[in-house]
């Protein structure tokens, strides 16, 4: 089948009849069923039942379909690709995220690359560390966020930002006064952790298995934005990688560095041999400076606010 020929069978898999068909693509409704007839004819195979001047996909056509729709999607990043590397504002950039920096730290980056690309698309996928590992790696997307080390070959790592790890603590909390906070500290406190069964968690447990105590662990969850919430509303305490607690630093939580330092370093992830395409370079660029920022902002000494001279 030529590319001709795909156009075809994709738009009749799609329309149903040979009139539709042969709307969309903008040619003769015989022209269509010309080109259907040598598809069978050449494939060797019955692709449609007609009847009362409607098509009906076989099994056979049904099957075909999935590998035609694949083969279009890889045209598809073909020409987005070579767009891009040419540097023209058009085409789509396909990112992956973890739903924890997708809220505020994702958006931010974008915004910056908007600026200067107004006519450039975006498709953001959100996932685990190691489907957007897989995503990658597939090129089922041109960039991913993630945290190292990355466990698939034919990615290539640029480093983003390494960070520590922190507590998050309601304002007001009696643990606020500390300048960082101990693994016996936290065990004293219901805790709100994340990711239960992941490496993450596995590091939170060494860690109190160490210093010989129990977490008090009153809630579980997969979500670092819904821990922000629950710490704010005084469920408890947690732990998290600065960068990821940063996004949300003044929304009625405190943020201290954990004494016991655990580093999490976050990288930009590319299909290897990429790393030098322009748009994936000022990706790099804009999230490293939007992860500094974040991080600046949420280290910086609270404001206290001013007080009003009294009148004489």
């Amino acid at each position: 089948m030529n590319y001709r020929q795909l156009e075809v069978f994709r738009a009749l898999m799609d329309c149903g009849s040979a009139t539709a068909a042969a709307s969309r693509l903008g040619i003769s409704q015989p022209s269509v069923s010309r080109q259907l007839a040598q598809i069978e004819r050449e494939l060797g195979l019955d692709l449609f039942a007609r009847s009362a001047g409607k098509l009906r996909a076989t099994a056979n056509a049904i099957a075909l379909y999935d590998e035609v729709t694949f083969a279009f999607a890889g045209i598809d990043r073909v020409l987005n690709l070579a767009s891009r590397l040419r540097g023209h504002d058009t085409g789509v950039l396909r990112i992956a995220s973890p739903h924890a920096l997708g809220e505020v730290f994702l958006p931010r980056v974008i915004a910056r690359l908007a600026a200067s690309h107004r006519n450039l698309r975006y498709a953001v996928e959100f996932g685990t560390y190691e489907t957007i590992a897989s995503m990658v790696a597939k090129r089922a997307v041109d960039i991913g966020v993630l945290k190292e080390p990355v466990p698939h070959e034919g990615i290539s790592a640029q480093p983003l930002v390494d960070t520590g790890t922190v507590c998050l603590l309601p304002q007001g909390h009696a643990l606020a006064k500390h300048s960082e906070i101990t693994v016996a500290a936290l065990a004293d406190q219901p805790l709100v952790l994340l990711g239960r069964d992941t490496v993450w968690r596995s590091e939170l447990n060494t860690l109190f298995r160490a210093a010989r105590r129990l977490p008090n662990i009153r809630l579980d969850t997969h979500s670092a934005t819904a821990i922000c919430g629950f710490v704010a509303n005084g469920l408890g305490v947690s732990v998290l990688p600065e960068l990821l607690a940063a996004q949300f630093a003044g929304r009625g939580i405190v943020l201290k560095p954990l004494a016991t330092r655990i580093e999490h370093r976050f990288a930009i992830a590319l299909p290897s041999g990429l790393q030098r395409a322009g748009l994936a370079a000022e990706f790099v660029l804009e999230g490293r400076a939007v992860a500094e920022q974040l991080l600046a902002q949420a280290r910086a000494p609270a404001r206290r606010p001013r007080q009003r001279a009294s009148k004489p």
